[in-house]
């Protein structure tokens, strides 16, 4: 019964032993000292970027149908009364064409003959309407009323003829000119539709697109008011495993028509520079647009800075390990880097986090401190990389 009694005393005293370590009433040498993360003020870059994803598309693309002008391919070509037979056709899908190559011409021997006959028409207006001034001056000169009215209607028809016979003759000359098709743009044949010796079909003959190429986007609202015309970006296009540089080159003024949700967006295009040949029109890309940026400016982790705008602090480490206020002024911050303006020297190391050495968990500033510890200042739309916690010890 002794023993028993005495297991038991035992085992309440380890017990005891182990609430009173838990609540920490073992001595200061005893307990784990807290560990803080520090990062080091260095001289670097920052950039606040704007990220979104499109598709890629060339800069331009134009039809080529006979009879008319060349249009942009996504508007349909004009329709026409004319018959064109393919008398000669020098480009084929996919040859790189320079601007004003001739690339078809068609059939204008009826055209010709058009013209002759305008001309004759043209010639008849001509002489009808001296023969009509010379009749209103005579009548003029008799002062004769009712000749005079009657040669000066004789002279207005004369003179709407004319201008018709004009019209006529410029209209079969633009008709000719029109036979032939030239590119309007340095680019790709993409699409040939007629064939040597046979009539075309309707729509257009030829398609020619732009070498050059552009990506539309989509950015949320939250984004745009930060935008603008001329900002650089960088285009990352994974199906070839290319990076471009590139730069904003419109901002739509209305939002596009599918947003999601309460998401409101807006259609940013952003032009490419130097891409490879590999890239073609409908490959997804990545954009990253820089709406602000400082460059070799003094720098420290996002996650080191406290505080509210204007009033920022960081927390350095005095000799003794214990993290001392330090008001710094502050720049451009991202979710990841802050841009110190004045308050600190390079090299100097600033707390970021704190290890908890009983669980082994690092805290960034976002929830260490007691909730004091103020972190990196949130940036709206959720696009940018959370912040990164440097280990300085």
């Amino acid at each position: 019964m002794k023993l028993k009694i005495l297991a038991i005393v035992a085992l309440a005293a380890v017990g005891v032993g182990a609430a009173f370590v838990a609540v920490g009433g073992l001595p200061a040498s005893a307990a784990s000292t807290t560990q803080y993360l520090t990062g080091a003020a260095t001289t670097g870059d920052v950039a606040d970027d704007v990220a979104a994803t499109g598709t890629v598309a060339t800069s331009a693309s134009y039809g080529l149908a006979f009879g008319t002008p060349a249009h942009l391919a996504t508007a349909d070509a004009p329709a026409g009364s004319t018959t064109w037979t393919v008398t000669d056709l020098k480009v084929a899908v996919g040859d790189t064409v320079k601007k004003g190559a001739l690339l078809a011409t068609a059939d204008t021997t009826d055209l010709k003959r058009q013209l002759a006959a305008a001309n004759t028409a043209l010639d008849t207006a001509r002489i009808q309407l001296r023969l009509a001034k010379s009749s209103l001056s005579d009548a003029e000169t008799a002062a004769v009323t009712a000749q005079i009215r009657q040669a000066k209607i004789s002279v207005n028809n004369a003179t709407s003829q004319l201008a018709d016979a004009i019209k006529t003759r410029d209209d079969v000359k633009t008709q000719i000119r029109l036979a032939t098709l030239t590119a309007p743009i340095d680019g790709i044949a993409t699409a040939v539709n007629v064939v040597k010796g046979l009539e075309a079909p309707s729509g257009d003959a030829i398609v020619v697109d732009a070498t050059t190429f552009q990506v539309t986007a989509d950015v949320v609202e939250s984004d745009l008011a930060s935008m603008k015309v001329g900002q650089a970006a960088v285009i990352t296009i994974g199906a070839v495993d290319a990076k471009v540089n590139g730069k904003v080159t419109a901002i739509a003024p209305t939002a596009v028509g599918n947003t999601t949700g309460s998401v409101v967006s807006y259609a940013v295009t952003v032009s490419l520079d130097n891409v490879p040949a590999t890239v073609r029109a409908g490959m997804t890309a990545d954009v990253t647009i820089t709406i602000d940026s400082a460059t070799n400016v003094l720098t420290v982790p996002a996650a080191a800075l406290r505080g509210t705008a204007g009033n920022y602090s960081v927390l350095v480490l005095a000799a003794d390990g214990t993290p001392i206020a330090q008001p710094v002024e502050v720049g451009l911050v991202t979710n990841t880097t802050a841009e110190i303006k004045s308050g600190l020297a390079e090299g100097q190391e600033v707390v970021t986090g704190v290890n908890t050495p009983q669980t082994g968990t690092a805290t960034n500033g976002n929830g260490g401190f007691g909730g004091g510890f103020g972190g990196a200042v949130p940036i709206g739309g959720g696009r940018r990389n959370n912040p990164v916690i440097v280990n300085g010890n």
